[in-house]
């Protein structure tokens, strides 16, 4: 069983249970670098420390300090440092130790610490920094010993890279003579965006994960900062299929529809194992991961790939880890350049293929465009083939055919919507009836809807298919699971869900682009201004290391009712979603815990009762349903891909309905 630390210090390898705490630390340098700038004022030195617990490369530590001349003296690996009162943080992926104001240092030379220990009294050569409790105790000298020795000191004196510095221009000695210091140095950092890699070189990268195929022993991954590199493979926006651009490239010889980024902004790497088991396990589409020391090289078509292999040394070791915090500076770094690309790419493609920010990104996920079709003409630089210049033809034909049919205006999904929902035009189909339904005399006071000069539908006429059937040129019938339609009707409240009123608030899913510190999920300006964590990430701590600092839930409505036509006595019931701000417009209440708020719950309560009256306290006493007085509501019928859907055929679409546009008074 090896040694403990001395009384007062934990082992590096506990450091795990000590996040956000300040420790007292013992450890061995195994890795180390020169003093150097901070993107701050400060001066900053970056080295690795290990212990008899922990026997591989060690635990990352960061010193800083306005002066270069007080950081730690290092001369080499070997050297055994002391540390007082450092923070423990969760950064880049993995576990790392920063200094603060109240950090104190202490350094062993490994030049100094004998083999083995002495029968007399120690008296180990050290130099220090801060104001140290006391001199070292026999303990830690003993300790010290320990640990130099635990490795194979002749590498200690074989530095990577050399320079001439002086230990005595910096710090006298506390003991004995001045130690002159050698003139060495650890690796360099080795954190790079893809954008500034090298080939034949080794490289930290952080990223987020596009995609994953498991192989045979060896898994690829396809990583993206958003920045670009000429030498990677080019993924081209072709614009011609549903499912937006396709990859023609190294993941196989057959078309694949290629998620994004378009460009050369994505990195292939290539995991053998143990990496590419922790990949296989852990690891999905869109998580941000931190990849240790991935070398760069050439790939057979003469591309740019990285590869993790085999740690010989120490094969166990993972170099892949996810990154879950996302207030890491480098995962903020990530997000803002896609924000930037997000940007970019919908006012270039929304610009030339005529539709809008919103419709580029959802034209995948909406069958009705293919079918439809919008027209398209080519960006200025492109050259289309004859086949695409027919196919083009082909789809204005078409567009002519449907002009003279329902131009039914294509409207967003609900919760991306309008906040002032009387400015919504609804498009009512061009199949509405032509009698429509007449309100009965006894309608609820106390709802209005918007757009009240739209004719009313039946349920039954918004519930039916006929407005969803097409044939293609060559004479195939087709029908569309959805159609993005919106209509009025006179509807009672008949059931709701979820059954208990505390469930209609749920918390609120977050935007990855939340924790940049100035994005605005509903600002028309998608472009964050530069700020503290706007920059690459190099050398920086998280902006965001406050112990005392709270994270808020949001909260957001979710319902739905179960609705009948009041103008009809036909069997038609329709399910509608209320969600976001079309129910904050309905009930005129912010969403909130309404477990731990029962004035809240009670208001909602009130507002809930004028819609559908006694329904809430029949249903919770088991007395049946009741029927409140009919109003008129505003629908919208929208699609959603189905759970595990691939494609984008019709059978991979559910049709829905919400409500919107309906207020209580």
């Amino acid at each position: 069983m090896p040694p403990k630390p001395p009384a007062g210090f934990v082992a590096v390898g506990s450091l795990s249970s000590h996040l956000k705490r300040d420790v007292n630390i013992m450890g061995v340098v195994t890795d180390f670098q020169p003093p150097a700038r901070s993107r701050g004022t400060d001066w900053m030195c970056s080295f690795r420390l290990a212990d008899l617990t922990h026997y591989d490369d060690g635990t990352k530590f960061r010193c800083f300090r306005p002066m270069e001349a007080d950081l730690p003296v290092i001369e080499g690996n070997g050297d055994v440092v002391i540390l007082e009162r450092v923070k423990i943080t969760y950064y880049s992926g993995m576990i790392m130790g920063m200094s603060s104001h109240g950090t104190t240092w202490l350094v062993f030379p490994s030049t100094t610490i004998p083999e083995s220990v002495p029968t007399d009294a120690l008296d180990i050569k050290y130099t220090r920094v801060g104001t140290m409790s006391s001199r070292p105790t026999q303990e830690q000298m003993r300790y010290a010993i320990e640990l130099c020795n635990s490795r194979p000191r002749e590498p200690y004196r074989s530095p990577t890279i050399t320079t001439v510095a002086s230990a005595t221009a910096r710090h006298p000695s506390n003991s004995g003579p001045s130690i002159p210091r050698d003139a060495t140095i650890g690796r360099r950092d080795k954190f790079a965006l893809i954008k500034d890699v090298r080939l034949d070189t080794w490289h930290d990268l952080v990223g987020q994960v596009i995609k994953i195929y498991p192989g045979n022993g060896v898994t690829e991954l396809y990583v993206t900062d958003y920045t670009t590199h000429p030498l990677l493979y080019h993924y081209e926006w072709t614009g011609d299929e549903v499912g937006n651009g396709l990859l023609y490239g190294p993941m196989s010889g057959t078309k694949r529809k290629w998620p994004g980024p378009f460009g050369k902004h994505t990195l292939t790497v290539n995991l053998f194992p143990p990496h590419s088991y922790y990949a296989q396990s852990n690891v999905k589409e869109n998580d941000f991961v931190f990849l240790r020391n991935t070398r760069l090289k050439h790939s057979r078509d003469l591309k740019m790939e990285g590869t993790l292999h085999t740690d010989r040394q120490y094969p166990d070791r993972v170099d892949i880890r996810l990154i879950e915090d996302h207030d890491d500076v480098r995962v903020k770094g990530v997000l803002r350049r896609k924000l930037e690309y997000n940007k970019s790419f919908r006012r270039h493609h929304a610009s030339s293929d005529k539709f809008s920010d919103t419709e580029v990104h959802d034209r995948s996920e909406n069958p009705a465009e293919t079918t439809r079709g919008q027209k398209r003409k080519p960006t200025g630089d492109s050259k289309l083939s004859k086949n695409q210049r027919r196919k083009r033809r082909k789809r204005e034909r078409e567009d002519a055919r449907l002009s003279k049919g329902d131009a039914a205006e294509s409207e967003s999904e609900p919760g991306a919507g309008n906040t002032d929902p009387f400015q919504v035009r609804i498009t009512a189909a061009a199949h509405t009836p032509p009698s429509a339904p007449q309100p009965p005399k006894d309608t609820n006071k106390h709802i209005r809807s918007s757009n009240p000069d739209v004719p009313l539908r039946s349920l039954s006429s918004i519930l039916s298919l006929d407005t969803h059937a097409f044939t293609t040129p060559n004479g195939t019938p087709f029908t569309l699971p959805f159609q993005n339609i919106k209509s009025r009707a006179i509807v009672r409240v008949v059931d709701f869900f979820p059954d208990r009123l505390v469930d209609f608030a749920v918390r609120k899913k977050k935007s990855e682009f939340d924790v940049l510190s100035d994005y605005s999920q509903g600002s028309s300006d998608d472009s964050p201004r530069r700020s503290e964590d706007s920059d690459d990430g190099r050398n920086k701590l998280p902006a965001d290391t406050d112990d005392e600092r709270e994270d808020k839930d949001e909260w957001e409505w979710r319902f739905g009712f179960v609705l009948e036509d009041a103008c009809s006595t036909g069997p038609e019931r329709l399910s509608v979603h209320v969600s976001g701000a079309d129910a904050v417009f309905l009930t005129k209440l912010d969403a909130c815990d309404l477990r731990r708020r029962p004035q809240a719950l009670l208001a909602l309560t009130e507002k809930l009762f004028l819609i559908w009256g006694e329904l809430e306290e029949k249903k919770s006493a088991g007395l049946g349903t009741a029927k409140g007085l009919p109003f008129e509501c505003c629908i919208k019928e929208y699609g959603v891909r189905s759970a595990g859907a691939t494609g984008t055929g019709s059978g991979e679409w559910e049709r829905r309905f919400a409500m919107f546009g309906t207020t209580t008074m």
